[in-house]
């Protein structure tokens, strides 16, 4: 396993740097471990699953999780206001970094891709080990 850190820059759309992140240093699979920033725009999916939530207003990320593959991205984010309120849900493209956001991710040695999966109508993560 190796660590990589990186900082997505302002302006920078934070689903389309973790992708190119994932590329630039040949990993099939990565977790992120720990992140912190800020976004100036976003748009992030809600449970129900189609509802978005969107704003342009500076918000801190107080939270960003997931895991990378070469098939999908499955990242969820959490948001703070002004009034320290948090919002969440599933990372989209459009969130937009507002100062900075300071990423650190771990590659993951396990042959992990995402397929189809007609029971929830999204790619959802297939696992498997490799041989040693």
């Amino acid at each position: 396993m190796e660590i990589i850190v990186k900082r997505v820059l302002p302006g920078q759309d934070i689903k389309e740097r973790l992708s190119f992140f994932l590329n630039e240093n040949q990993l099939t699979a990565a977790a992120i471990v720990s992140a912190v920033g800020s976004v100036k725009e976003y748009v992030i999916r809600v449970s129900d699953g189609f509802s978005v939530i969107r704003g342009v207003e500076n918000r801190e990320i107080v939270s960003l999780s997931g895991i990378l593959t070469k098939d999908g991205i499955h990242v969820h984010m959490a948001l703070s206001g002004l009034d320290g309120l948090v919002i969440g849900g599933h990372l989209m493209e459009g969130c937009l970094v507002h100062t900075t956001l300071e990423v650190v991710m771990m590659s993951l040695d396990d042959d992990l891709r995402r397929e189809f999966d007609p029971d929830t109508g999204y790619k959802e993560l297939v696992i498997k080990k490799r041989a040693f």
